[in-house]
């Protein structure tokens, strides 16, 4: 073999650590089970979207090739959702695996150079994700039987995916180089990226001009190019988002706003290649020891003096939770921050609307984004913390200790829940207060908080109703949804990180789980939404729907609110309620089954 080909191949498909990788986790049961459900996904959607075209009974060769294009789109907007999520599942161990174990500066000793050991990992563990991709190929191709999408199109999508994925994977590594923890780099991760795609979505939507004036066809933005889902809008909805021919600004931006395809494309690549190249500098430095310095601590306490003991109150694990948690700094600050900023937009948005600065129609849309990004990273952040504990615990060696004491498996599991409630709450409480303060304002003055008029044929005659902003009865009642919710996903993440080794595996099994419960309330709302109060109650059982159902009740309950804005107020609060209780039900019943299975399933756990 020539040298050049054999240093080629060392650096990619040969890669020991490639090879290892690919080996190892090809057996696990964890990685078909993704791929299988990863497949049964896309396909359902596509098998249901397929029956949806032929069920109207109208088979005309142009409706067939519109309903075929609307059903690719749901699935290249589905693809790129799950591309988001199971990335960084399979990156977020991607350097810190190989530390854990101790076997970090084993590694080192190895004649692998400092690029091989990045790539390694970034080529072993994204050959899962082109597997998922070729795998929805034929998938994609089916929609071609209609007609309606072209085949160039399917492969620019696919070509898209893959760029993200490559800077997902390449930006999981660099986050894992500076880290000395898998879980918070994914956490950390997962926050950053859904912080990053919410933003830059809703300031395009600020920014887009209309072509015409009264068109509803919008001019894509400078922002196009570095979103995703803007690329792919800008793609398959080429006479909605309209992408222009020339642009005014500078060469290379203009080029990339013109070409938004190519330009993220181009930019993920290069991106790509600086975090590996910037990865392997960094690398050898996980091998090294760093030195703690306390000159803060020292700084603050007095020599000589003894910290006086704390009087436990309550539940011992949830005082334990409550304040063990209190003292990383890093925590505080990301939670509180989190919980400023957010507020802080709330109270721009009020103050703009309130001024007149934005319609009532810009201002619901803008509350909806923003309440749908807090509402995603505060069901990360509980499930992140809630299935990490356990495994936590059990791998420093406190657990054992715990076990030790007269606590039994009933109180250590409440207690749990009690600590990580009272630790997240005040991030929960940020998308309550946001629906609260929308709905106080609907309720003083309900005649100026409208974004227009709908007519909905009633008793034979068509009746005209104003939409008001929000429903403000369920608005009002958010927090009857978010916190029994919020209370099942740490639930069901202390569940898995009671059953699972480590907290990578348990965070992504309880990601998995939460996605297909709420996925599969999304999708009984799709034909529930015209059933009236059944409807109300699917969409309030998932905080993402209630969200949508209060703010653009006429577009996603449709049925209830031809009876009117006040008994579309009473039935959404009253399944609200309902399903407040329903996951405080099924909270209880976790926690009960746990408890009877707790002894012997951290015994089993433990050899």
């Amino acid at each position: 073999m020539p040298q050049f080909l054999h240093w080629f191949l060392r650096f990619s498909v040969l890669n020991p650590i490639c090879l290892r990788l690919i080996g190892t986790a090809s057996r696990r049961k964890r990685d078909l089970y993704i791929r299988a459900s990863y497949l049964a996904i896309l396909s359902s959607v596509l098998f249901f979207g397929l029956l949806a075209i032929t069920a109207t009974g109208r088979f005309s060769l142009r409706e067939l090739a519109a309903g075929s294009a609307n059903v690719f789109v749901y699935l290249c907007v589905l693809q790129m959702g799950l591309i988001c999520l199971l990335t960084p599942i399979f990156m977020a161990g991607a350097i810190t695996k190989e530390a854990n174990p101790k076997t970090w500066n084993i590694l080192l000793t190895t004649p692998l150079s400092p690029l091989q050991i990045v790539l390694g990992n970034i080529f072993g563990r994204l050959f899962f994700i082109m597997a998922l991709l070729l795998g929805a190929l034929p998938l994609m191709v089916v929609t071609q039987f209609f007609g309606g999408v072209a085949l160039d199109t399917i492969l620019h999508t696919q070509l898209v995916a893959f760029c993200l994925a490559l800077f997902i994977a390449s930006a999981a590594v660099t986050m894992s180089v500076t880290r000395t923890a898998g879980r918070k780099a994914a956490v950390s991760f997962f926050v950053i990226t859904i912080a990053y795609l919410l933003a830059t979505y809703a300031i395009d939507s600020q920014l887009r001009t209309p072509v015409l004036v009264g068109s509803n066809a919008t001019w894509t933005t400078f922002l196009t190019p570095f979103n995703p889902f803007l690329v792919l809008e800008a793609l398959l909805s080429p006479s909605q988002y309209v992408t222009p021919e020339v642009s005014s600004r500078p060469w290379l931006m203009g080029w990339i706003t013109t070409h938004p395809v190519a330009g993220w494309c181009w930019l993920t690549t290069c991106s790509s290649a600086i975090a590996i190249v910037w990865s392997s500098l960094q690398v050898r430095k996980l091998g090294q020891t760093p030195i703690k310095s306390n000159w803060l601590k020292q700084l603050f306490t007095a020599n000589g003096s003894e910290r006086k003991s704390r009087v436990v109150t309550g539940n011992p694990i949830a005082w334990r939770e409550r304040v063990t948690r209190h003292r990383n700094l890093g925590g505080v600050l990301s939670r509180w921050g989190f919980v400023s900023i957010c507020i802080l937009a709330l109270i721009v948005l009020v103050t703009l609307y309130a001024a007149g600065g934005i319609t009532p129609s810009e201002f619901r849309g803008s509350v909806l984004a923003l309440v749908c990004g807090e509402l995603l990273i505060v069901t990360f952040s509980s499930i992140a913390v809630s299935a990490s504990t356990i495994a936590k615990e059990r791998e420093d060696g406190s657990l054992d200790l715990l076990l030790t004491t007269s606590i039994t498996p009933t109180t250590y599991l409440h207690g749990k829940v009690r600590g990580l409630v009272m630790h997240l709450l005040p991030m929960v409480l940020v998308p309550c207060i946001t629906m609260i303060a929308v709905g106080i304002l609907v309720l003083i003055e309900p005649s100026s908080a409208t974004v227009g008029t709908k007519e909905f044929v009633r008793g034979g005659s068509v009746a005209s109703i104003d939409i008001p902003v929000a429903l403000f009865a369920p608005a009002l009642l958010t927090p009857f949804v978010v916190i029994p919710y919020i209370a099942f996903c740490l639930t069901l993440g202390l569940l898995w990180s009671m059953r699972s080794q480590g907290s990578i595996g348990a965070i992504v099994s309880t990601l998995i789980l939460v996605f297909v419960v709420t996925g599969g309330l999304g999708i009984c709302l799709v034909p529930s939404s015209n059933m009236g109060f059944i409807g109300g109650l699917f969409a309030s059982l998932s905080p993402v729907n209630n969200s949508f159902a209060i703010l653009t009740p006429e577009r996603t309950l449709p049925d209830l609110i031809k009876g009117g804005i006040g008994p579309a107020n009473i039935s959404l609060g009253i399944c609200s309620i309902a399903a407040g209780f329903f996951w405080m039900g099924i909270s209880y019943g976790l926690l009960r089954s746990m408890a009877s299975s707790f002894v012997v399933t951290v015994r089993r756990l433990a050899g």
